[in-house]
């Protein structure tokens, strides 16, 4: 059998493509980055040539050297890191989503992501939270940072890391449960619906997802958003004192006030954790009978989940 003759240096493309990446013309330079960035972690060795032009004239190439580094994997996640402070706000773009893509892996840099959230680019802000959740329960450290991220005025972020902090999961409840009891509606409906994403673990936070249901109130007692009930025809025989019985609802889209927004989350929320949430019954029977459609369509949908019916 005859020897298997060895590699051909010259088949190696990287040298080639390093020396594109220093020519004279953008779009040399431009397309040498995009074929590296196409080989993935076989371009390690062309990794420090990547973060040299990084500092390029042309914001093209180092958008395309940015993902180029971003699609490196693990093995470049501190150069990936290093990103996060370019003046570029591609650049950042493209590393908080190269992190967000290594899940767990990238817990090393989780101060990073941490500072990234107050990225003055809203979406490098929102990349970081999505990372931060990816972590897991790996970004239990993380729980500060993106509770304070939920009090800020991006409404994107502000749900981003709500999801984050439901993707956390246990070591997040408490921030998520004090979230309810926050001055702004929008809040209170993030921090619900983050808490309906964790499902049966969230049980604890009955008490206040029932109160968000019942919504602010009026002296009197009644909702301040209160409709009478839609006048139903009943059968003869039907007992005027028993309670409806829920229908097939679909899940309902909430799109009124944000005060509205938060009673349908809270709703949905409650219906998620399931049998556990059966003391709320009594204010999402009420909700049913008493508040804005999407709110009763959400009450009955949650008392359809809590009683398995």
């Amino acid at each position: 059998m005859s020897a298997v003759p060895p590699p051909d240096p010259t088949d190696d493309p990287l040298p080639d493509l390093v020396r594109g990446l220093r020519g004279h013309l953008p779009l040399d330079r431009l397309r040498a980055a995009r074929h590296l960035g196409r080989l993935g972690w076989l371009a390690r060795d062309a990794l420090p040539a990547l973060r040299a032009a990084l500092a390029d004239d042309d914001p093209r190439v180092r958008e395309a050297v940015a993902q180029a580094v971003g699609q490196m994997g693990p093995g470049a996640l501190p150069a990936i890191a290093g990103m996060l402070a370019h003046q570029d706000k591609y650049v950042r773009r493209h590393a908080v989503w190269a992190i967000g893509r290594l899940g767990p892996a990238a817990r090393p840099v989780l101060a990073d992501l941490c500072a990234a959230l107050r990225d003055p680019d809203p979406r490098t802000g929102s990349g970081a939270a999505q990372a931060l959740g990816n972590l897991g329960a790996g970004g239990a450290d993380a729980v500060p940072a993106l509770t304070e991220a939920m009090r800020g005025t991006n409404i994107v972020l502000c749900r981003l890391a709500a999801k984050a902090l439901s993707q956390i999961g246990p070591p997040a409840l408490a921030a998520l449960v004090a979230h309810l009891q926050h001055s702004d509606p929008f809040v209170r409906g993030e921090a619900a619906l983050a808490l309906g994403w964790m499902g049966a673990p969230a049980r604890s936070a009955v008490p206040l997802l029932a109160a968000a249901v019942r919504g602010p109130r009026s002296r009197d007692g009644r909702p301040l958003d209160y409709t009478p009930p839609p006048v139903r025809s009943r059968a003869p025989d039907d007992d005027p004192d028993e309670s409806p019985t829920p229908t097939h609802t679909p899940a309902p889209t909430a799109s009124g006030t944000p005060e509205e927004t938060c009673r349908v989350h809270a709703a949905q929320a409650l219906g998620r954790i399931g049998p556990p949430a059966a003391a709320a019954l009594d204010d999402l029977w009420e909700a049913a009978q008493t508040g804005p459609d999407a709110v009763r369509r959400a009450a009955l949908h949650a008392v359809k989940q809590i009683q398995g019916t």
